[in-house]
Formats: structure tokens, sequence, C-alpha cells
């Protein structure tokens, strides 16, 4: 089951992948700075601690993007389910976010502003679009 040379799949995956790994990393390492956009100071701890949570899991979702890029039969069989992967995580993740803005208390939101619920958001978004439009009018990609 290999990818057809017309289709962007395989670089697709590097690319997102290597977007994951850098935006992990940074979730990780430095949760104070992409919090500075959505919590207002002093960052409570339960913020900083679910912004190294959410990197851990969008730096190993990187991994898997990244390993699912390579030009192995396995690789290439592999994509969908990764890429089936990562839509539920950030689909599931723009649900939450949704949700929260629109029944929440916003004002205990573990420190999150709505601004910072909707910059969140609008950021999940297109990757959110992105994959549902690859997994849905692209499926051949695979």
């Amino acid at each position: 089951m290999s990818t057809p040379t017309t289709s962007p799949l395989r670089s697709l995956f590097l690319v997102e992948g290597l977007m994951k790994l850098a935006g992990g990393l940074v979730f990780i390492v430095s949760p104070q700075t992409p919090l500075s956009v959505a919590v207002a100071a002093p960052i409570p701890p339960s913020a900083l601690l679910l912004s190294r949570l959410l990197g851990t899991q969008t730096f190993t979702l990187g991994i898997s993007m990244l390993l699912a890029s390579a030009k192995t039969p396995k690789a290439a069989s592999s994509r969908r389910i990764v890429y089936w992967t990562v839509f539920a995580r950030d689909a599931t993740l723009v649900v939450v976010l949704a949700l929260q803005l629109w029944f929440g208390d916003n004002a205990d939101a573990l420190g999150f502003s709505p601004k910072g619920l909707r910059t969140w958001l609008a950021e999940l978004m297109p990757f959110c679009l992105g994959h549902l439009w690859v997994l849905t009018a692209k499926s051949h990609w695979f």
C-alpha cells in the first residue's frame, strides 16, 4: 500500500510533525510563553501543569507523524490511523474549548480568559478542518 507520487501526504506529515514537535517542546519547557496570551498574570500552577501535559501529547503526536512520514510501506500503511488519531485529539480539544466558552464559568477556567480560550480555539480550528478535509475529501491520498 504505497502512497501515490501525486499525494502531498508524506510532506504534510513531515511538516506538521515538525510543527508539533516544536510546539509541544515550547509547551513542555516554557509553558509561560504561550500561556501569556491566554492567562492573566500570575499564571496558576494548574494552568502550567495542563499546558505541560498538552505539550507532551503534542510532542508525542509529532513523533508519530514523523515516523508515518517515512518512505517505507509500513509507514505508509499507518498514515490513516495516525491522521485519525491526531484529528481526534485536536477535535476533542476544540469541542471542550467551545463548550467552556459557551457554557463554562470562564472566570474560573484555570485562569484562562474568554479571549485566551478563543485564541486557542482559533489556533486549533485550521488544523481540525484541514485534517477533516484530508480524511474525507482526499482519502485517496492514503
